[in-house]
């Protein structure tokens, strides 16, 4: 069977509905305010920044990065990859792995962008080890928070 081909592209707000249908069955969760919010701020960056996967003309992925200059105290432009899903039918098959080969290349491209990090759960071995598989590395910086719950 021929792998079906990954259309990677600048996200549209009329990708918001599919990008809430991935989220929901990724989270459980239905949060449109906060899918509007992320478009609102998508729509304000370059289009290179938010990407949409298709594969026969369905969304059935999305990457939402940033760039920051010396934030965290890292020296110079690093780009950053903040949300990254995929449908659940579609993993493993390429998908993720062609948004974040677009997110890198129109970093390099775009912006001379010489590093690229993201955050993760340790506890989401799959998620690591995609991360891992595609040339990141544990860095110099450690997550830390404060919970203020009750």
């Amino acid at each position: 069977m021929t792998p079906a081909k990954i259309l990677v592209r600048a996200l549209e707000r009329s990708d918001l509905p599919a990008v809430m249908h991935i989220d929901e069955l990724l989270t459980g969760q239905t949060r449109k305010e906060y899918w509007n919010t992320r478009f609102d701020i998508a729509a304000l960056r370059p289009p290179w920044m938010s990407s949409a996967a298709e594969v026969d003309g369905r969304v059935v992925g999305f990457l939402f990065g940033w760039v920051a200059e010396s934030e965290f105290g890292i020296a110079g432009p690093t780009a950053w990859i903040d949300l990254l899903g995929v449908a659940p039918a579609y993993r493993g098959r390429g998908v993720a792995g062609a948004l974040v080969d677009r997110f890198v290349e129109a970093g390099r491209e775009l912006r001379a962008i010489r590093k690229v990090a993201t955050l993760i759960d340790l506890g989401q071995e799959d998620v690591r080890e995609f991360f891992v598989h595609h040339g990141f590395r544990h860095g110099p910086m450690v997550h830390l928070e404060r919970d203020l719950g009750a």
